[in-house]
């Protein structure tokens, strides 16, 4: 799950591409000249509704190992949607508005684009990452486990003379 530092990185992000987005349709420059700003903002969009996504899941072991806050988690990837919905509206009408609506359009197949090539690239990864870290610490928990059994037998085998 993403932790609220991450959470309000992508807020901060999204915020300042979503005022520089709406400075460059204020000032009638062209959506296509704007695509780095509608990246940022749909990168910010894409981790936000990611970690929201993640929320609803169970955490791995790590998480529940040396994860804390949840509420506070939650509460602030709600604030964040939130914003976004908002931010999302007031985009649409700048745009509707100023370029029509075929421009809104082009603007979702961006969005969509963005998201597509976040989730193959960075969520992904990280998802890798952490079935890799739950999978070594499930390991290691087994191992001790069975080294702890292992110990306790010897000890148990030596006290009634066994060997």
């Amino acid at each position: 799950m993403f932790d609220p530092v991450s959470i309000g990185m992508a807020v901060s992000i999204g915020s300042k591409a979503f005022s520089l987005l709406k400075q460059g349709i204020a000032a009638g420059r062209e959506i296509q000249d704007m695509a780095s700003q509608l990246s940022e903002w749909g990168k910010a969009v894409s981790d936000i509704a990611y970690a929201a996504e993640k929320a609803n899941e169970p955490p791995g072991v790590f998480q529940t190992l040396f994860g804390g806050g949840n509420k506070k988690s939650a509460i602030d990837i709600f604030a964040a949607q939130k914003q976004c919905e908002q931010q999302r509206k007031e985009l649409r009408q700048l745009i509707s508005y100023s370029y029509g609506n075929d421009a809104w359009l082009e603007f979702q197949a961006i969005e969509r684009r963005v998201r597509e090539q976040q989730r193959e690239q960075v969520y992904r990864r990280r998802e890798i990452i952490e079935g890799i870290v739950d999978f070594l610490l499930w390991s290691g928990i087994i191992l001790v486990a069975i080294a702890l059994s292992g110990v306790g037998l010897y000890f148990w085998g030596s006290y009634m003379g066994r060997w």
